[in-house]
């Protein structure tokens, strides 16, 4: 297996164009939200936050948004990953796996692992990217906040792969494996509450986007670089209803998600989708 998803992220290192659109899906959000969305969100949250300067909501707004991209990044990036798989399908090499002695948890495994490894891999440059400039813009962060989303990139990347990975297992065609990635990096922007806040959306949206593990990643991201910013804003102030608007708090009919619990529903989810995984490889034999 190990030897198998060492042969997939070699496939992908081979395919320059792979890299760079998967490292252009990082840049392209992290750019949009920079060049469109950064002033409008300051300039409405400005005139509601009158007790703070326009600077702590910038930090806190740039924290905010960047913490959310964070949690979708091992979603956006492993379609160049798994277009080694697709590859495989259409040009008949998945029919030689299939021959091996491999079983099918193995060859599940091996293009999940090759994901994971490229989840973490751009992941950590998102990551990288966003420490870098938060610090010079001078939003407070502290060296344990930094590190708790670096140890948060592993769940993050792991189920991006697992789920994302089950989900092109059932498609058979390159044509429909882009149609899919368009879909979903458009759909899961809005989900997890980085295009809007969650509390703008509809109720029935918003119980959707809280059962999306990225969702679930993207408030603890949330909840960890935007600590200090949060402070320096709303001080004394009692900050549960803005957490709650702004996704730092979800809640599923009454019940509130503990970063524990968060993590908990991630874990089990990805391992529901696993199985699911190995279940197509074996119907596909």
């Amino acid at each position: 297996m190990i030897a198998f998803a060492l042969r997939n992220v070699r496939c992908y290192a081979r395919d320059r164009s792979s890299v760079f659109f998967s490292l252009m899906a990082v840049l392209i959000v992290i750019m949009l939200y920079l060049l469109f969305l950064r002033n409008m969100l300051i300039e409405s949250f400005v005139s509601d936050i009158t007790f703070a300067s326009s600077d702590q909501v910038s930090g806190l707004i740039d924290a905010w948004v960047l913490s959310g991209i964070l949690g979708i990044v091992s979603v956006t990036t492993s379609a160049g990953s798994l277009g080694t798989m697709m590859d495989d399908r259409v040009t008949g090499k998945a029919r030689d796996f299939a021959v091996t002695p491999m079983r099918d948890w193995e060859i599940a495994g091996g293009y999940i692992l090759s994901t994971f490894a490229v989840g973490m891999m751009m992941g950590g440059i998102a990551l990288v990217l966003s420490v870098a400039y938060l610090a010079a813009t001078g939003c407070p962060l502290t060296a344990i906040s930094v590190l708790a989303a670096v140890l948060l990139l592993v769940p993050s990347a792991l189920s991006g792969s697992v789920i994302i990975y089950a989900l092109t297992s059932l498609l058979r065609s390159n044509g429909a494996f882009s149609g899919f990635f368009t879909v979903v990096s458009v759909l899961i922007g809005f989900l997890a509450g980085i295009y809007m806040p969650m509390g703008t959306m509809p109720d029935g949206m918003c119980i959707v986007g809280t059962l999306v593990p990225a969702t679930q990643m993207a408030a603890l991201f949330r909840q960890q670089l935007c600590a200090g910013a949060m402070d320096s804003v709303f001080g004394p102030y009692d900050t549960s209803e803005f957490r709650v608007d702004m996704g730092f708090d979800l809640s599923l009919g009454g019940f509130g998600f503990t970063p524990i619990m968060s993590l908990v529903y991630v874990m089990a989810v990805t391992m529901v989708f696993a199985v699911f995984a190995v279940l197509m490889i074996r119907r596909s034999r």
